[in-house]
């Protein structure tokens, strides 16, 4: 049975995306912001290896009206220090306490929802409660598809250690992978046993491997490699 794929984000979903360079990382962010706009969501971005700045001029090369949109509250940016870390630590029952807020601001200002996403190389401080990361990702899996809201993950993939991608892809039930191509994630595991889970990174290459086939054969119109392939980067 073949993974399936789509092109659009959607409320609920709760995404994971690699990059490797800082262009990659706008492109993402931005494509999956613009859309949230054209929904008549109110986007929220944490930025991280882009200065709030930075990231308004690739909005704006993007053709995205900034100034109008955070005007309207359409858009909101903040920095690692006023979302992840703020108060100098990583706390995820305060990250989703302020999700919940930020969902019903949202609607209470007549938005569709909320549209949200964050760089997640705050990681990189190894901040206290940042080793709590894998528990928060798999919690966000109960909050976004019971909330009008989606959510977007950037992790480093050249900067973050292996064990920290490997719990990314552990906790997210689609990949974003290049093209904006939204593949179901084969490495995916249940909440209840991700919010615990332990890893070395070990299996980590293995997964992207797959990851890059897949790419390829999507580009390819081979489509997408079947389960028992993922079955056996997993052993």
């Amino acid at each position: 049975m073949n993974l399936s794929t789509r092109m659009k984000y959607q409320q609920g979903d709760h995404v994971c995306t690699l990059y490797s360079t800082r262009e990659e990382q706008l492109t993402a962010a931005v494509d999956y912001l613009k859309e949230g706009l054209e929904r008549g969501e109110r986007c929220l971005y944490v930025c991280c290896e882009h200065s709030p700045d930075e990231f308004r001029e690739g909005l704006g090369a993007a053709g995205i009206d900034v100034e109008a949109e955070e005007g309207r509250g359409a858009l909101l940016l903040l920095t690692k220090h006023d979302g992840h870390l703020k108060g100098g630590s990583f706390d995820p029952d305060k990250m989703i306490h302020m999700l919940h807020a930020a969902v019903k601001d949202a609607l209470d200002a007549g938005f569709e929802g909320l549209c949200a996403a964050g760089d997640m190389s705050w990681l990189l401080d190894e901040a206290d409660g940042s080793e709590r990361i894998a528990e928060y990702e798999a919690r966000l899996n109960a909050f976004y598809p019971s909330s009008r809201a989606l959510g977007l993950c950037l992790y480093n993939h050249d900067r973050l250690p292996p064990a920290t991608l490997d719990h990314c892809l552990a906790t997210h039930p689609h990949v974003r992978l290049e093209g904006n191509i939204l593949l179901d994630n084969p490495f995916y595991e249940a909440p209840e046993t991700a919010a615990s889970r332990k890893s070395d990174g070990s299996g980590l290459q293995g997964k992207l491997e797959w990851l890059k086939s897949a790419l390829a054969n999507l580009l390819t119109g081979g489509g997408v490699m079947s389960d028992p392939a993922v079955a056996r980067v997993r052993q």
